[in-house]
């Protein structure tokens, strides 16, 4: 009696550990036909909106080739002027601005010296 009722749970053991494989391809199955059915979705937009891959490729091209020539208008007009001539220019207008503002800071330093001599000759 012993004997087989170890024998029904050793039975029994391998039927849950057989359940259990059978989940996890189940699980395996399902995500596998998840990533499909977006895969068959994505192709479904494609169709249904008309969408051809030479399409998409031509206007890739064409951005690229407006890039490319944008970018080369620049790089030339850069050769025409020196880079450290542009930095240089820029550099002397910000000079001269941190200067007109010293100025004025200086002048309204020189006002408020003045209005408080005033107010102590007063007192």
């Amino acid at each position: 009696m012993e004997e087989i009722l170890k024998q029904i749970l050793e039975g029994m053991h391998d039927i849950k550990n057989q359940v259990a494989k059978i989940d996890q391809n189940i699980q395996t199955l399902e995500h596998r036909l998840a990533r499909l059915e977006k895969m068959d979705s994505i192709e479904h937009r494609v169709e249904v909106n008309q969408i051809d891959l030479t399409d998409i490729k031509e206007i890739v091209e064409k951005m690229d080739t407006f890039q490319r020539g944008e970018l080369m208008d620049f790089f030339q007009v850069l050769k025409g002027t020196s880079i450290k001539k542009l930095f240089h220019e820029e550099l002397h207008q910000i000079n001269q601005r941190l200067d007109a503002q010293l100025t004025k800071i200086a002048k309204n330093e020189e006002a408020i010296l003045m209005i408080e001599g005033k107010n102590h000759k007063v007192s």
